[in-house]
């Protein structure tokens, strides 16, 4: 059975909270507010947005214009697929794609 987006997002919180206890995280989980990237980390100073998109699905509009603001903005933001994505996008510091 494949990935759903919030069994992805169970296991990418419990991955950060497991490899990075001092950094906070934040489950957006607000329906009518459009764009809100799934996941909001801020781990040692640095701000991270979090797309997460199971198997082909993509982006809409709306949050890829939020993730672009946020990085005009100074923020790192990405839209990952699965665990090791997000690993690799926090540990590059936000450099570069997923």
């Amino acid at each position: 059975m494949p990935l759903s987006e919030t069994r992805l997002k169970n296991k990418v919180i419990g991955f950060i909270r497991k490899n990075y206890p001092t950094a906070w995280v934040y489950k957006a989980c607000d329906r009518f507010t459009s764009g809100i990237p799934d996941l909001l980390i801020c781990k040692e100073g640095e701000f991270y947005a979090v797309e997460l998109k199971a198997g082909s699905n993509k982006s809409t509009h709306i949050q890829d214009h939020v993730l672009r603001k946020i990085r005009d903005a100074g923020g790192q933001a990405a839209v990952c697929r699965s665990v090791e994505d997000v690993k690799r996008f926090i540990e590059k510091g936000g450099d570069g794609d997923a």
